[in-house]
């Protein structure tokens, strides 16, 4: 039993994984909403990149040259850009782990029982609230540096969220499960041995199917992680180039040699 629940969470191991190649960090507080950048630094200063991809630092507009304007502009379309794969990733990989927990009751209870509708029910929940956490209600794309939990992206937060919707669903229906187990090894002629290799066997077959899918979410994954370091590597360039941001240093990035 112990294997198959495993093989369900093989999924939401990606985003271990992925710490382990790009640890993402912020240096204070950057939000995207409605087409609006706004960064608070560590300092204090509080620098905008508005829906014109205008710069303001401040509440001080910034003239800039042309060199300059342009990676203003490439560090907003960047932030753009990796948002929706930011959602788009955690949403799969919370649907991959859901997939197979949900095969895991189908197994044991068949495929009519109550719990497997509602354990549909709750993953459904779980992929609406991440939605919600990085569209807004006309569509647009939010987010904000919170999303990267201790490095980690996407945050730990959806991981929780899953397992203890699991957790909740696994206490409601522990008496149903005991009883599906039980009526398996009693037509078994209660040989557990048997009973133990079939779902062993089960788990891997789960395993195996989970497994190829997490390894193609883990590839858009690392694909993201690209997308983060251009970012990175353009804020260093504004820090650079514009007295406005000197020491503009928000975004960090701890890459792993075979990301470079």
């Amino acid at each position: 039993m112990r294997k198959l629940f495993l093989a369900s969470l093989l999924a939401l191991s990606t985003q271990q994984a992925l710490a382990q190649n790009c640890n993402v960090e912020f240096l204070g507080d950057l939000q995207l909403d409605n087409k609006v950048i706004t960064i608070t630094t560590d300092d204090h200063r509080k620098v905008v990149i508005d829906a014109n991809q205008q710069l303001w630092v401040d509440d001080k507009e910034v003239v800039l040259t042309k060199q300059n304007q342009r990676l203003v502009e490439d560090y907003y379309a960047g932030f753009y850009h990796v948002a929706p794969q930011v959602a788009d990733i955690t949403r799969d990989a919370l649907d991959l782990a859901g997939v197979a927990i949900n095969e895991v009751f189908v197994e044991l209870l068949g495929s009519d029982n109550d719990l497997v509708e509602e354990t549909s029910l709750k993953l459904s929940e779980l992929g609406e609230q991440v939605h919600a956490n990085f569209y807004a209600k006309d569509g647009e794309i939010r987010f904000k540096s919170g999303d990267f939990d201790h490095g980690d992206f996407p945050s730990a937060q959806w991981e929780a969220e899953f397992e203890h919707a699991v957790e909740q669903l696994v206490e409601k229906s522990i008496g149903k499960i005991m009883l599906a187990v039980g009526a398996e090894l009693m037509f078994g002629n209660g040989d557990f041995d048997a009973f133990e290799a079939k779902m062993e066997n089960f788990g891997d077959d789960i395993e195996q199917r989970v497994e190829s899918r997490a390894n193609l979410l883990e590839e858009r994954a690392e694909a993201l992680c690209y997308g983060i370091i251009s970012i990175d590597r353009i804020e260093t360039k504004m820090e650079k180039n514009i007295s406005e941001l000197a020491n503009f240093d928000v975004l960090q990035v701890n890459k792993n040699k075979n990301l470079m």
